[in-house]
């Protein structure tokens, strides 16, 4: 796919990603209606290991544990930090930052419901707490798990929490709600 380019980002170190799906001239003609109007230019220049502010901002999201192959990503990582997130997690995978869990890693973000059916499909009792469906999902064997299961947790690595650690301004500048 062909990378969007606008002229209010020609002196920019790196061109901030645009969505295909934005409508450029609503964007360029009432600016108001986008939650940010223009990406900085600081949000362009990437860090000494090759990541922009929107990757560190997309591995402190992903650091919570609870992001998934299916989460919902919110818009301003193109309109705040020019990047596509898709990207942005491929990049952190490639240089060792997060990792993709496997099913058994996902099993406890999983519903009742989806736990049950599992273990139904699987001819396992279906009653009791979560923690309980959890546990005896997990005595699924692996292979058959990963068959049962798409939902996939990414994971923060070591290498990943040492570089939350070293940009820590970045994530205050995004302002954690905590």
């Amino acid at each position: 796919m062909k990378k969007i380019t606008h002229p209010i980002y020609s002196d920019y170190p790196e061109q901030p990603y645009i969505s295909p799906k934005r409508d450029l001239k609503e964007w360029e003609e009432r600016p108001e209606k986008f939650p940010y109007k223009k990406v900085e230019k600081r949000q362009m220049i990437k860090t000494e290991e090759g990541l922009f502010p929107g990757d560190i901002v997309m591995l402190w999201r992903i650091h919570f544990g609870n992001f998934t192959n299916d989460s919902m990503i919110p818009e301003y990582f193109e309109y705040r930090y020019g990047v596509n997130s898709d990207e942005s997690i491929e990049r952190l995978i490639k240089n060792g930052f997060v990792e993709l869990g496997n099913a058994a890693d996902t099993v406890d973000l999983l519903n009742m419901t989806i736990l049950k059916r599992i273990l139904k499909t699987e001819g396992l009792p279906i009653g009791g707490k979560k923690d309980e469906l959890v546990a005896r999902t997990l005595e699924i064997p692996k292979e058959r798990l990963e068959e049962l299961i798409e939902l996939r947790r990414y994971k923060i690595t070591k290498k990943g929490s040492e570089i939350l650690e070293k940009y820590d301004d970045i994530i205050q500048r995004h302002g954690p709600k905590m």
